[in-house]
């Protein structure tokens, strides 16, 4: 290959690095860590020396978050949406939809655990039952009310 197509300054990932270094530590629930705990657990004890190259970088990867994150207990206060909360909302349609807030390592969209960093959840944070909200979307903004906020999982 022409030395043309390289890119000299970014680092290869070697065995050991599975994951680019992080800026700054990320917040997760206590239910997502022991999540991520149990997943690594497993991975470590299903056959360790046999395991397949994806298991081990799974495993590294899963190493890695862990040492990169604070738990942060999930609670309302004054009725707000943080971190943590199970919020539901309402369209104009009267369609509800419920959406917990999370931290970026442990969102399960099957769940409707949604990262906080998303820009539904930043639209959502700081709102109270009965606020109205303007959700930005690839295929248009839709307002939706809180109709209600409670600790989540």
């Amino acid at each position: 290959m022409s030395k043309a197509f390289t890119n000299e300054d970014t680092p290869t990932p070697d065995e050991t690095e599975a994951l680019p270094p992080r800026e700054g530590r990320l917040p997760i629930t206590p239910a997502g860590y022991a999540r991520l705990q149990q997943e690594l657990a497993d991975l470590t004890r299903v056959n360790p020396a046999g395991s397949s190259e994806i298991g081990a970088r799974r495993a590294r990867v899963l190493a890695q978050v862990l040492e990169s994150v604070y738990v942060v207990e999930p609670s309302v206060v004054d009725g707000c949406v943080r971190f943590g909360a199970r919020v539901t909302i309402e369209d104009g349609d009267g369609r509800r939809t419920s959406y917990e807030l999370v931290g970026p390592d442990e969102v399960d969209l099957a769940a409707r655990q949604i990262s906080v960093a998303s820009p539904v959840a930043q639209a959502l944070l700081g709102k109270r039952t009965g606020d109205r909200v303007v959700l930005r979307r690839p295929k248009g903004d839709v307002e939706v009310t809180v109709v209600s906020v409670a600790a989540g999982d």
